[in-house]
């Protein structure tokens, strides 16, 4: 008689199938993820689930809509079958996944691209290697230092003012320019010189020109469908990352070619001692205490000199391209609202002299129109975070499930990726009010303008626009301080008006002004200010 028993391969998918539901169950019970809102389902797509409608709408303005319809807290479907994916916009999930800097890292499949494009260094490190790098670092971007940088802070934007000026007047008293390149030379030159002392003439410089073309095609790249499916297969496909990094592929080579020019441009400057130990410049400060760390014998307690590159490389490009785009968006919703234009350009004329690093600080509504243009336009719209293992994540509004529960706090299993949308964090209506959406410098001077503590994340100004926790960006003194001192020389002397062009938001891999058909672009109208 015939055996009526399954064959062994039978058998043993049965048994894989088997134990694959069991564990799905267990897991249903001990995680919450089935448990909390997801966006509508309906809309997924099959292959790209919801991340392809947030990649083709504007700056995390997908999952802003899809916060007012769920709440703060709530998943996507991921694409390739990925699983589910939670945007995180509740500001006490985000402030505990931000202090567990141990227990909740950037994707591992993403590194080895930050170091093809940047290096080995702060933005790369994680664990006890970030710690290490950023206790070193960290005197250099004290207020004393960046005080130390004013007056070449203020050299470079005055350069950029005189640039403009001289433009809009061989123009015939007014011209359109594009507002995010004059932006980029002018932080580019203020990196390079504040970085390690490197003067890179307004953009007009050999390395200057490479480093801008080469950031364009990163830029452009990450603009079109083939960046988004790239992102996709190196989270899916992680151990081919690091191969991917290798291959002979356009996309890849321009983000290559970037940390190329830097590197060779820092280790000629150190060889020539150009930089040194007594400049006040990033690098110097430095190289000296890699030198005060070998003079006592602390081996390993100073940087390596591979790593100061790696982190010049990374405060050259992370730190003039995400200044150039806040700013240029700023300076565009100063050009919708000239009233509130007017009102920055007299604060800053009755000063009545040249605007020391003193008087920028006491400049109120200059300040309050910054805090509003990296509220609206943070350079970085949204940051993504894996968790490393189980946990509990409190939540300051609790959330309701679809079968009617209460939760104050989510459990997650490891592995679990977050999505964390600042953009959609200061643009929630039920935080920031009605008007969260409009630019309204005011609101920071005006009693019960902003909302209690209580209600915001811990970072600067109540925002999370340059992160927050022990990973928080290391050079926000810097970056506001520029922001100020380049905005305040602009409107001081010239006057910007909008144009007809539709500018969209979108995320390469900071911020980007984009105009459908033309690529990255931010044209505006300047005259000379009466």
């Amino acid at each position: 008689m015939a055996s009526v028993l399954p064959s062994p391969p039978v058998l043993l998918l049965s048994l894989a199938a088997l134990l694959y539901v069991v564990r799905w169950l267990s897991d249903k019970k001990r995680y919450d993820l089935s448990r909390i809102p997801s966006a509508p389902r309906e809309i997924a797509h099959w292959l790209w689930g919801h991340e392809l409608l947030t990649f083709q709408g504007q700056a995390t303005e997908t999952y802003t809509n899809w916060a007012a319809l769920c709440g703060p807290f709530f998943r996507v479907k991921g694409a390739l079958f990925h699983p589910d994916i939670i945007v995180a916009a509740d500001h006490g999930a985000v402030q505990h996944i931000f202090q567990n800097v141990d227990d909740y890292v950037k994707s591992p499949s993403f590194r080895p691209p930050i170091a093809n494009v940047l290096g080995k260094g702060l933005v790369w490190a994680e664990g006890d290697d970030h710690k290490a790098q950023r206790r070193i670092i960290a005197p250099a971007f004290s207020s004393e230092a960046i005080k130390g940088m004013a007056d070449d802070i203020s050299e470079c934007s005055e350069k950029l003012e005189s640039r403009l000026t001289n433009h809009v007047l061989s123009a015939g008293g007014a011209a359109t320019v594009n507002m995010i390149e004059y932006a980029s030379t002018c932080t580019l030159d203020i990196i390079g010189r504040v970085a390690f002392g490197h003067d890179f003439k307004a953009g007009q410089s050999t390395e200057a020109k490479e480093i801008h073309a080469s950031w364009s095609g990163h830029v452009n790249t990450g603009l079109g469908f083939g960046g988004f499916v790239a992102m996709l297969v190196m989270r899916a496909l992680p151990f081919i990352t690091m191969l991917l990094t290798k291959l002979p592929l356009e996309a890849i080579r321009a983000g290559g070619r970037i940390r190329e020019i830097t590197s060779k441009l820092s280790m000629r400057l150190i060889e020539s001692g150009t930089v040194n130990e007594k400049g006040r410049d990033i690098m110097s400060i430095l190289m000296k205490a890699q030198r005060d760390a070998d003079s006592k014998g602390e081996k390993g307690e100073g940087l390596t000199t591979q790593q100061i590159v790696d982190n010049t490389n990374t405060f050259i490009m992370v730190g003039h391209e995400t200044t150039a785009g806040s700013l240029s968006f700023t300076i565009l919703e100063l050009a919708r609202n000239p009233e509130i234009q007017q009102r920055l350009r007299e604060e800053i004329r009755q000063v009545g002299r040249d605007l020391s690093y003193d008087d920028i600080q006491r400049l109120e509504f200059l300040d309050a129109v910054v805090k509003e243009g990296l509220r609206l336009h943070p350079a970085s719209p949204q940051t993504e975070r894996v968790a490393l293992r189980d946990d509990v994540i409190p939540l300051s509004k609790p959330i309701t499930t679809p079968t009617g529960e209460t939760l104050t706090s989510v459990r997650v299993k490891a592995g679990q990726v977050f999505h964390i949308p600042f953009m959609t964090m200061h643009r929630n209506a039920a935080v920031w009010g009605p008007d969260a959406a409009q630019f309204n410098p005011a609101r920071w001077l005006t009693p019960g303008g902003v909302p209690p503590p209580s209600e915001l994340p811990h970072g600067w100004g109540g925002l999370v626009t340059f992160c927050d926790g022990p990973r928080n960006c290391i050079g926000y003194r810097l970056a506001v301080f520029e922001f100020k001192v380049i905005l305040a020389t602009l409107v001081r002397s010239l006057e910007f008006h909008e144009t007809t062009a539709v500018i969209r938001q979108k995320i390469s891999p900071t911020l980007q002004p984009v105009v459908d058909g033309k690529g990255g672009l931010l044209p505006l109208h300047v005259t000379l200010a009466p």
